[in-house]
Order: structure tokens, then C-alpha cells, then sequence
């Protein structure tokens, strides 16, 4: 698992079986030799969100996880090697794709009627597809060298929801009604992670989809109380909501269930 978007992976070992309890992770922080890397300002050092990570999946799954730091300048090295490849970015999508969502729903607008309107596109590229897997009908991109033409306070008068991935919407640009990244992406994957490896591990699935993570949204979004924008970290529906939709997309069987009921 990655704390930044250019480099790391998380996956089970070749072979492992259906069965969760024995199989492990690698949980993976690279820190390359390059600098401005995107987004770079949300993220903490990368051995502290590894190590949250590995955490995370100890406490949450039956798995072993294994910390592993790396200093390389090639980090898609490392990912080429691994049988199910996930990076930070890839769960922090799918939380915001949710929160997209809930937001949506707590104004009362149906997906397919929704509009919304996405900052800094391009620093999460699996966004909009999984946007529009998840029934999103109208989604626009703004930059801030349009601000002058389509000032974005004015662009939002006709649209539902900003998504603000760049952090640079104005304040009460669209209040009540902007989704951005937590400054810490730790906040917004340990939603994801848990039941998303307890999905895919195990199975020989080396490729994460975009309907795998519009699987992922629409278990935080069914979880999600009508007054919040994304559901607890310590809802015990968490991890087996996300496991239960993953394994329906991947058509294999559910491979958690909730032992708190």
C-alpha cells in the first residue's frame, strides 16, 4: 500500500487460497529520488502511512501484513512484481467518489441527474470513470486558468457538487457541497482498504477495475448515514460491506462476513 500515487503496491503472495487467515501483505512506503511529486502536500512521510496501513489490515483482517520500506528512483519495478496492485490514490478515489455520492443524495438529487464538477482532474485520473460507473449523469473539469472566463462561484450557481482535488476553490464557492482529500489520505483509505483486500486476496485478481471500485463507492455509500458524507472507520458493516460488494463485482464468493452480529 502506497502513501503516494507514484510508487508502492500491496498484494498476496502468488497461490494463496480463498481462505483469509494466513495469507499475507506487503505494505509498501517508496520514497523516490525525485521531488513535487503531485499532491505531495495531503500525504505524510511515507513510512508513517505504511506503517498505518499495516496497522490497519492487522486489526481489520484476519491477514498478516509486513512493513517494507524502499528507496529506489523506479518504483514501477516493485509494482510490476506484485500479484494485486493498490495504491493509495486508488482508495482515496473511491472514498471520494462516495462522497460525491452522499452529497448528491443529501440534496436530494439522484445520480444521473447529478452535475458535478471536478478540480485538478488529472491527480486522480480513475476518478471520473469511476464517477460515471457509479451513475454520476454530468461531470465537468475546471481549472484555475478558466477562472477568469467561468469563475468557479458562478460555474457552481448551475451545478450539484465541486469536487475540489487541487484545494484551490474559494471559500463559499459551494458550501455544504464540496468533497476534497483529507490532508492525510490515511483517513479516507482505512474506509476502503480493509474490506477491499479481503475482496481481491487470494483470488489471482492482479488488476485493479473501475467497476471494482465502483463496487467500493457503492458499499460506503449505502453505509453512510443520511447526515454524514462517508461512513465511520469504526462501523462494524465497514469491512464486510466493501468485501461483500467487491467479491459481487468480481463474481466470486463473499469471502468476510461480519462476526459482530
Amino acid at each position: 500500500m502506497t502513501n503516494n500515487h507514484d510508487g508502492g503496491a500491496s498484494g498476496s503472495p502468488d497461490g494463496a487460497g480463498p481462505a483469509l487467515t494466513g495469507v499475507s501483505v506487503a505494505v509498501v512506503a517508496v520514497s523516490t529520488t525525485r521531488s513535487g511529486t503531485a499532491g505531495s502536500a495531503r500525504t505524510r512521510p511515507p513510512w508513517v502511512a505504511m506503517e498505518d496501513y499495516a496497522a490497519l489490515i492487522r486489526e481489520r483482517t484476519p491477514m498478516r501484513a509486513l512493513c517494507l520500506p524502499v528507496t529506489t528512483s523506479e518504483p514501477q519495478i516493485l509494482t510490476e512484481r506484485g500479484p494485486v496492485i493498490l495504491t493509495e490514490l486508488d482508495v482515496l478515489t473511491a472514498a471520494v467518489a462516495a462522497a460525491t455520492i452522499t452529497t448528491l443524495r443529501r440534496r436530494s438529487v439522484p445520480p444521473r441527474a447529478g452535475r458535478v464538477v471536478v478540480t485538478g482532474a488529472s491527480w486522480a485520473p480513475l476518478l471520473a470513470p469511476v464517477l460515471i460507473a457509479s451513475g454520476v449523469g454530468d461531470l465537468s473539469s475546471w481549472h484555475k486558468r478558466d477562472a477568469e472566463a467561468f469563475p468557479l462561484r458562478r460555474l457552481m450557481e448551475h451545478n450539484d457538487v465541486l469536487v475540489d482535488l487541487a484545494g484551490c476553490a474559494p471559500d463559499g464557492a459551494a458550501p455544504g457541497r464540496t468533497v476534497t482529500v483529507p490532508a492525510h489520505g490515511f483517513a479516507y483509505g482505512a474506509l476502503v482498504l480493509p474490506g477491499l483486500l479481503a475482496a481481491l486476496c487470494g483470488h489471482g485478481v492482479r488488476t485493479l477495475t473501475v467497476e471494482v471500485v465502483a463496487a467500493c463507492v457503492r458499499a460506503l455509500a449505502l453505509i453512510t448515514p443520511a447526515d454524514q458524507m462517508l461512513p465511520s472507520v469504526d462501523d462494524r458493516l465497514l469491512v464486510s460491506a466493501v468485501a461483500r460488494h467487491v467479491s459481487r463485482a468480481l463474481g466470486h464468493p463473499v469471502p468476510h462476513r461480519d462476526h459482530h452480529r
